[in-house]
Protein backbone atom coordinates (compact mmCIF):
# COMPACT_ATOMS: atom_id res chain seq x y z
CA UNK A 1 0.00 0.00 0.00
CA UNK A 2 3.26 2.48 0.95
CA UNK A 3 4.37 1.40 -2.37
CA UNK A 4 1.65 2.41 -4.51
CA UNK A 5 1.41 5.80 -3.03
CA UNK A 6 4.71 6.48 -3.41
CA UNK A 7 4.61 5.32 -7.28
CA UNK A 8 1.52 7.45 -7.30
CA UNK A 9 3.18 9.83 -5.64
CA UNK A 10 6.26 9.93 -7.85
CA UNK A 11 3.77 9.49 -11.17
CA UNK A 12 2.53 13.03 -9.60
CA UNK A 13 5.44 14.50 -9.28
CA UNK A 14 6.53 13.48 -12.88
CA UNK A 15 3.63 14.86 -14.20
CA UNK A 16 3.50 18.67 -13.18
CA UNK A 17 1.85 18.12 -9.96
CA UNK A 18 5.21 18.02 -8.26
CA UNK A 19 3.92 21.37 -5.73
CA UNK A 20 1.88 19.66 -2.61
CA UNK A 21 4.46 16.56 -2.23
CA UNK A 22 7.11 19.17 -2.47
CA UNK A 23 5.72 21.30 -0.09
CA UNK A 24 4.52 18.67 3.01
CA UNK A 25 8.22 17.10 2.55
CA UNK A 26 9.73 20.48 2.96
CA UNK A 27 7.43 21.42 6.12
CA UNK A 28 7.00 18.39 7.74
CA UNK A 29 10.73 17.09 6.94
CA UNK A 30 13.50 18.95 5.77
CA UNK A 31 14.18 21.51 3.40
CA UNK A 32 16.82 20.03 1.56
CA UNK A 33 14.04 17.74 -0.37
CA UNK A 34 13.56 20.51 -2.22
CA UNK A 35 16.67 20.13 -4.01
CA UNK A 36 15.83 16.54 -4.64
CA UNK A 37 12.41 17.78 -6.43
CA UNK A 38 14.13 20.35 -8.24
CA UNK A 39 17.09 17.84 -9.62
CA UNK A 40 14.45 15.31 -10.16
CA UNK A 41 12.01 17.22 -12.17
CA UNK A 42 14.52 18.53 -14.42
CA UNK A 43 16.53 15.31 -15.10
CA UNK A 44 12.76 13.63 -15.83
CA UNK A 45 10.51 16.53 -16.45
CA UNK A 46 13.02 17.69 -19.56
CA UNK A 47 15.62 15.23 -20.63
CA UNK A 48 14.08 12.00 -20.40
CA UNK A 49 10.66 13.07 -21.50
CA UNK A 50 12.44 15.84 -24.43
CA UNK A 51 14.50 12.80 -25.39
CA UNK A 52 11.36 10.53 -25.78
CA UNK A 53 8.88 13.42 -28.02
CA UNK A 54 12.24 13.53 -30.03
CA UNK A 55 12.01 9.54 -30.97
CA UNK A 56 8.39 10.05 -31.93
CA UNK A 57 8.84 13.22 -33.75
CA UNK A 58 12.49 11.75 -35.50
CA UNK A 59 9.78 8.34 -36.25
CA UNK A 60 6.89 10.66 -37.45
CA UNK A 61 9.17 12.38 -39.70
CA UNK A 62 11.48 9.21 -41.36
CA UNK A 63 7.72 7.55 -42.13
CA UNK A 64 6.80 10.97 -43.94
CA UNK A 65 9.78 10.80 -45.82
CA UNK A 66 9.49 7.59 -47.01
CA UNK A 67 5.67 8.03 -48.22
CA UNK A 68 5.65 7.64 -51.66
CA UNK A 69 2.63 9.51 -52.72
CA UNK A 70 4.22 12.76 -51.05
CA UNK A 71 7.76 12.13 -52.47
CA UNK A 72 5.64 11.41 -55.44
CA UNK A 73 3.92 14.60 -54.97
CA UNK A 74 6.96 16.68 -54.11
CA UNK A 75 8.66 15.32 -57.30
CA UNK A 76 5.86 16.80 -59.38
CA UNK A 77 6.03 20.04 -57.76
CA UNK A 78 9.86 20.34 -58.44
CA UNK A 79 9.11 19.63 -62.21
CA UNK A 80 6.77 21.98 -62.51
CA UNK A 81 8.64 24.80 -60.65
CA UNK A 82 11.52 23.59 -63.06
CA UNK A 83 9.42 23.87 -66.05
CA UNK A 84 8.15 27.66 -65.04
CA UNK A 85 11.86 28.48 -64.84
CA UNK A 86 12.71 26.61 -68.11
CA UNK A 87 9.52 28.62 -69.94
CA UNK A 88 10.88 31.75 -68.29
CA UNK A 89 14.10 31.60 -69.62
CA UNK A 90 12.64 30.70 -73.07
CA UNK A 91 10.05 34.00 -73.06
CA UNK A 92 13.31 35.89 -72.46
CA UNK A 93 15.39 34.44 -75.33
CA UNK A 94 12.64 34.41 -77.81
CA UNK A 95 13.48 37.88 -78.63
CA UNK A 96 11.34 37.56 -81.86
CA UNK A 97 8.36 36.19 -79.62
CA UNK A 98 7.73 33.53 -82.35
CA UNK A 99 7.60 30.49 -80.03
CA UNK A 100 11.02 29.80 -81.33
CA UNK A 101 14.46 30.35 -81.11
CA UNK A 102 16.97 30.69 -84.53
CA UNK A 103 20.50 30.63 -84.28
CA UNK A 104 20.65 34.71 -84.56
CA UNK A 105 18.56 34.80 -81.15
CA UNK A 106 20.70 32.54 -79.29
CA UNK A 107 24.11 33.87 -80.74
CA UNK A 108 23.01 36.98 -79.79
CA UNK A 109 22.77 35.54 -76.60
CA UNK A 110 25.95 33.72 -76.49
CA UNK A 111 27.60 36.64 -75.82
CA UNK A 112 25.90 37.95 -72.99
CA UNK A 113 26.54 36.64 -69.28
CA UNK A 114 23.13 36.69 -68.36
CA UNK A 115 22.77 33.49 -70.59
CA UNK A 116 25.06 31.75 -68.48
CA UNK A 117 23.61 33.11 -65.49
CA UNK A 118 20.39 31.62 -66.41
CA UNK A 119 21.75 28.36 -67.27
CA UNK A 120 23.67 27.80 -63.89
CA UNK A 121 20.03 29.21 -62.32
CA UNK A 122 18.58 26.31 -64.37
CA UNK A 123 21.12 24.13 -63.10
CA UNK A 124 22.28 23.23 -66.49
CA UNK A 125 26.37 22.64 -67.32
CA UNK A 126 26.98 23.69 -70.48
CA UNK A 127 30.09 25.34 -71.42
CA UNK A 128 30.17 25.47 -75.03
CA UNK A 129 26.90 27.55 -75.65
CA UNK A 130 27.14 27.72 -79.36
CA UNK A 131 27.16 23.82 -79.74
CA UNK A 132 24.33 24.11 -76.78
CA UNK A 133 22.15 24.81 -80.30
CA UNK A 134 22.79 22.40 -81.74
CA UNK A 135 22.18 19.52 -78.93
CA UNK A 136 18.58 21.07 -78.32
CA UNK A 137 17.70 21.70 -81.98
CA UNK A 138 16.10 19.00 -83.87
CA UNK A 139 17.42 20.04 -86.91
CA UNK A 140 15.28 22.48 -87.90
CA UNK A 141 17.23 25.42 -87.49
CA UNK A 142 15.15 26.92 -84.39
CA UNK A 143 14.39 25.89 -80.79
CA UNK A 144 10.95 25.24 -79.85
CA UNK A 145 10.29 25.47 -76.13
CA UNK A 146 9.14 22.11 -76.40
CA UNK A 147 12.71 21.30 -77.19
CA UNK A 148 14.28 23.72 -75.30
CA UNK A 149 12.52 21.68 -71.85
CA UNK A 150 13.18 18.40 -72.95
CA UNK A 151 17.09 19.37 -73.66
CA UNK A 152 17.23 20.98 -70.47
CA UNK A 153 15.62 18.15 -68.75
CA UNK A 154 18.96 15.76 -70.47
CA UNK A 155 21.12 18.44 -69.80
CA UNK A 156 20.45 19.47 -66.22
CA UNK A 157 23.18 18.33 -63.13
CA UNK A 158 25.99 16.24 -64.32
CA UNK A 159 26.21 13.75 -66.66
CA UNK A 160 24.18 10.38 -65.88
CA UNK A 161 25.72 7.06 -66.06
CA UNK A 162 23.40 5.91 -69.28
CA UNK A 163 24.74 9.26 -70.93
CA UNK A 164 28.12 7.77 -70.44
CA UNK A 165 27.24 4.76 -71.24
CA UNK A 166 25.63 6.07 -74.34
CA UNK A 167 28.94 7.93 -75.23
CA UNK A 168 31.70 4.96 -74.54
CA UNK A 169 29.39 2.77 -77.06
CA UNK A 170 29.70 5.68 -79.69
CA UNK A 171 33.31 5.94 -78.64
CA UNK A 172 33.75 2.22 -79.85
CA UNK A 173 31.72 2.32 -82.38
CA UNK A 174 33.86 5.10 -84.22
CA UNK A 175 37.26 3.29 -82.86
CA UNK A 176 36.22 0.65 -84.80
CA UNK A 177 35.78 2.45 -88.09
CA UNK A 178 38.93 3.97 -87.43
CA UNK A 179 40.82 0.83 -87.21
CA UNK A 180 39.17 -0.73 -90.01
CA UNK A 181 39.55 2.24 -92.33
CA UNK A 182 43.75 1.97 -91.20
CA UNK A 183 43.66 -1.77 -92.01
CA UNK A 184 41.93 -1.20 -95.75
CA UNK A 185 44.28 1.74 -96.21
CA UNK A 186 47.01 -0.60 -95.11
CA UNK A 187 45.79 -3.57 -97.06
CA UNK A 188 45.88 -1.69 -100.10
CA UNK A 189 49.64 0.16 -99.66
CA UNK A 190 50.19 -3.83 -99.77
CA UNK A 191 48.71 -4.86 -102.32
CA UNK A 192 50.59 -2.11 -104.42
Amino acid sequence: LVAARTILTMFEILFANWGPPCRILVENVNEWFSIFFLFYRCVLGFAVLNVVNAVFVQQTMKTASTDEELAFKQKEKDVALYTRKVKSLFQTMDQSGDGAINLEEFAKLVKSPKLKFWMSQLELEYHDLLSLFEFLDNGDGEITLMEFIEGAARLKGSAKALDIWRLETKIEVLFEHVLRGIREKRDQTEVM
